[in-house]
């Protein structure tokens, strides 16, 4: 809401200095805070600065123009925002109520999901009856688009917003790349109603890239999601990955504000290897889920908020991870029990760990990360000549790995490059009992 309807009056450096997070997203990082009690002076302190922030609400330009756009066409319109209630009410009271029952849906952090969960999206388009690849998410922050593209809609990121200082060009991570960007309210409603008149190629607008898939159109980065999302869906289905039925639980526990649930219905503890930049990292810790990533360089990841280590050594090699009590390496803040869930991504792996990540030897840097009943998980492309699924699950069940699910998938709609665009083995295995 923020920097997209309302003109954001909270100094983003002041609150990142006060709540000691200075870069990635707020809510991600404080989800990821094991101390109760530092989670609930962080949420203190953003309620604080908020409720100042509400009392000199004022309109962004270009608002009520679009608006009346809006109501002109009866376009079906929602407000989802990680503000509070009181932050929507003080904007409500701004436009008035005339204009306020335009949204047809608000749902703000108290909400079971928020931004980046894509889940969120996935509601609103249930409540209305439409496919999310119809909606177009409109918001000023990289955490807006991310879930945006994850859920299939289309995006569009008002530039300047929270990602953005004046003078400063902040490229967006993949999955965050809007399907379009405009520099302002009145340029979006202009794009709109010439969309609307004479087709969205002449409003410079698209829909989700479901549909443009669906189209034939070919998809590039804009608007795309995360690679590996389809994987994550399958994963679900097959019982091996467990999100929580609420997007930042242990949040909304510390602090109150945000939806919690029981302990036991927690997301899995997860360890993200070859995380690259984290795209689905994030993803996945907005559904709940505690996720450490670990790759040769996590810069990028640690940018968005993640925790995030460097191998301790050569990927895949003795030790890689790191040992329990020592500096280095990410086994040294890990669970004490252990991963869940240890998943290999191939969208990130260097070759030689891409042709040999199977291997007894690869397999069992990992191991040491794995709790009691954890699973391995992998997703690799069948790019290379030696990688065939029946020399791989062999060589897992030699390395002591019962593996439960299988499968060669296609690879993810609008994949780009060779290594996504391959066909996937993607695999689930446990220790042999």
């Amino acid at each position: 809401m923020d920097g997209t309807l309302t003109q954001a009056h909270i100094d983003f450096a002041d609150m990142r200095a006060r709540t000691g997070i200075p870069m990635g997203d707020l809510f991600t990082v404080m989800e990821a805070w094991g101390e109760p009690a530092r989670i609930a002076g962080a949420m203190d302190t953003i309620l604080q600065i908020e409720a100042e922030a509400a009392k000199a609400v004022s309109a962004m330009p270009g608002l009520m123009p679009l608006l009346e756009l809006i109501r002109e066409k009866q376009v079906p319109v929602a407000l989802v925002t990680r503000n509070t209630p009181q932050s929507v009410e003080a904007f409500f009271n701004l436009i008035g109520p005339e204009w306020a029952g335009i949204f047809s849906q608000v749902l703000t952090r108290e909400f079971k999901y928020v931004k980046p969960d894509r889940r969120l999206l996935a509601e609103v388009a249930k409540t209305w009856g439409i496919s999310p690849s119809d909606m177009l998410m409109i918001g000023d922050s990289f955490e807006d688009v991310e879930c945006g593209n994850a859920a299939g809609a289309a995006s569009c990121l008002i530039a300047g917003g929270g990602n953005e200082k004046p003078g400063t060009v902040v490229l967006p991570p993949p999955g965050a790349v809007p399907t379009f960007s405009v520099g302002s309210l009145a340029e979006l409603g202009e794009r709109l109603r010439a969309a609307g008149e004479r087709g969205a190629a002449a409003g410079g607008v698209a829909l989700g890239w479901p549909a443009r898939l669906a189209a034939g159109e070919a998809i590039g980065a804009e608007g795309a999601p995360a690679p590996g999302l389809d994987y994550l869906d399958w994963l679900a289905a097959v019982g091996a990955l467990r999100s929580a039925p609420c997007s930042f639980p242990r949040m909304g526990a510390a602090a109150g504000g945000l939806a919690a649930c029981a302990p036991a219905l927690l997301g899995h503890t997860l360890l993200h290897v070859f995380c690259g930049s984290g795209a689905l990292t994030k993803l996945l810790s907005s559904q709940g889920l505690q996720v450490w990533g670990v790759d040769s360089d996590v810069d990028a990841a640690q940018r968005r908020g993640l925790r995030a280590a460097p191998f301790a050594g050569a990927p895949l090699g003795p030790g890689c991870l790191g040992r329990r009590g020592q500096e280095g390496g990410v086994m040294a803040a890990a669970p004490e029990q252990g991963f869940d869930v240890v998943m290999l991504d191939g969208s990130h792996m260097p070759e030689a760990a891409a042709a040999s990540w199977w291997t007894p030897a690869s397999v069992a840097s990992l191991l040491p990360a794995l709790a009691p009943g954890g699973r391995v998980v992998a997703q690799v492309p069948l790019l290379y000549g030696d990688v065939n699924p029946a020399a791989v699950l062999s060589s897992l069940a030699g390395a002591g790995l019962a593996v439960r699910h299988w499968r060669v998938a296609a690879p993810q709609p609008g994949c780009v490059g060779a290594l996504a665009c391959s066909e996937q083995l993607e695999v689930v295995a446990t220790m042999r009992e």
